[in-house]
């Protein structure tokens, strides 16, 4: 039997520093045993609330999100005067969520380990992969059209 380290799919790249705001990351973050945590509108606003405090703080610009049952889909780059790399953004990200729904919620743990990211290229088009995310609750069909989800949004503008 090999080693299991061996055998799992790389989450993130092995000689990418994660730092910078010239890339832009379609993330997901789900949550643990894929739970549908994402489903009470409370924990969905601290979600929010959070993007929306870390986005004007500048820590990251946030073009668009979705929030599904089970998993997060994020869009975004990391803010120029933050200076820390993604994971640690993400691991201050998660830290927070976790604690404030477990203290008002007894939920835990909520997320799954890890994240999984894609680092967008630059023959790829940033606002298709928006539109892939927003489109998301249609796909999985929870609405007809992607407006109709309030958890489905574009917020900063999308670069050409």
């Amino acid at each position: 039997m090999g080693n299991r380290s061996q055998n799992r799919k790389r989450a993130h790249l092995a000689d990418f520093g994660y730092t910078g705001s010239s890339f832009i990351y379609f993330l997901t973050l789900c949550t643990a045993h894929k739970k549908p945590y994402f489903l009470d509108q409370r924990i969905k606003k601290i979600i929010t609330d959070e993007l929306e405090f870390r986005r004007i703080k500048g820590e990251i610009k946030l073009f668009c999100y979705c929030i599904m049952p089970d998993h997060l889909h994020l869009l975004l780059s990391v803010g120029e005067r933050y200076q820390r790399n993604l994971q640690n953004w993400i691991s201050a990200f998660k830290r927070y969520i976790s604690r404030e729904t477990n203290a008002l919620f007894s939920v835990g743990p909520l997320w799954q380990k890890n994240f999984y990211d894609h680092i967008v290229r630059r023959d790829e088009s940033v606002l298709k992969i928006a539109e892939y995310i927003v489109n998301n609750p249609v796909r999985r069909g929870l609405v007809s059209e992607w407006r109709e989800y309030p958890y489905s949004r574009f917020v900063d503008a999308i670069p050409a």
